[in-house]
C-alpha cells in the first residue's frame, strides 16, 4: 500500500481507537490459552503414570522449557501487536533463548537415551502426533491472531510467528502430559518438528492476516 493511499483510508475512516496496553494484550492472550489448555487436560485425562514423570528431572525440565518458552511467545506477542513494540524491538529474540536450550535438551536425550533410530521413528508413522499438535493449537491461535489484530502490528511476521510458537508449544506440552509416547527421537521428529512447522505457519499468518498496517 502506497503512503498517499495509507492516509486517505486513513482520514476515510477516522481516528482509530488508542491500541491497547501490551500488558493487557498479553493478559488476554494467556488467558485464551490457559483456559483451552485446562479444558482439554480434563477431556483427554493425564497419561497414566504422570507422577512418575514429573519426578524424572528431563521429563520436568523438559516441560518447564516449553511453557517459558510459551509464555515469552505470548509476551513477545503482545509486544509485537503495538506498531513500537513499547519502544523494546529486542524483546521479539527473547523466547529464542529458551527455545536454543529446548533444542539442546532434546539433542542430549537423543544422544544419550533415545532407542530408536531415525528410520525406525519414522516407520511409526506418528501423524497423529502432528495433527493432535496442530488441531490444539488452531483454537487459540485463531483467538490470539483476532487479538492481535484489534492492535496496530507492523511486525507482522514476528508477531505470526511467536503466535505460532504459543499454540504449538501448548500443543507440545498437552500432548506430552496425556501421550506415553517418550522415546527422544520421536520426540523430535514428531512433537517438536510440528512446533517449528506451526512457527512457520504463524509466521506466514502474520503477513495475510496482521499486515493491513505494513506499507
Amino acid at each position: 500500500m502506497q503512503t498517499s493511499d495509507l492516509i486517505s483510508r486513513l482520514a476515510h475512516e477516522g481516528a482509530p481507537k488508542p491500541a491497547p496496553k501490551a500488558s493487557a494484550v498479553v493478559l488476554r492472550l494467556l488467558l485464551l490459552a490457559t483456559l483451552y489448555f485446562i479444558l482439554l487436560v480434563v477431556i483427554h485425562g493425564l497419561r497414566d503414570d504422570i507422577g512418575q514423570k514429573l519426578q524424572q528431572s528431563l521429563f520436568l525440565s523438559e516441560v518447564l522449557l516449553m511453557l517459558s518458552i510459551v509464555l515469552l511467545s505470548a509476551l513477545a506477542a503482545g509486544w509485537l501487536s503495538l506498531p513500537d513494540i513499547n519502544q523494546k524491538p529486542w524483546i521479539r529474540f527473547v523466547p529464542l533463548a529458551p527455545l536454543g536450550l529446548f533444542v539442546g535438551l532434546l539433542i542430549y536425550g537423543m544422544w544419550n537415551f533415545s532407542t530408536l533410530t531415525l528410520s525406525e521413528c519414522l516407520q511409526l508413522s506418528r501423524f497423529d502426533c502432528v495433527v493432535r499438535i496442530i488441531l490444539y493449537g488452531l483454537l487459540p491461535g485463531g483467538g490470539m491472531f483476532y487479538v492481535t489484530a484489534k492492535a496496530a502490528p507492523t511486525r507482522c511476521c514476528w508477531a505470526g510467528s511467536m503466535i505460532g510458537l504459543c499454540v504449538a508449544g501448548l500443543g507440545y506440552i498437552l500432548l506430552r502430559l496425556v501421550d506415553p509416547s517418550d522415546d527422544p527421537m520421536q520426540l523430535v521428529v514428531w512433537h517438536f518438528l510440528p512446533v517449528m512447522f506451526m512457527m512457520v505457519v504463524g509466521m506466514v499468518l502474520g503477513r495475510r492476516l496482521l499486515g493491513r498496517w505494513q506499507g
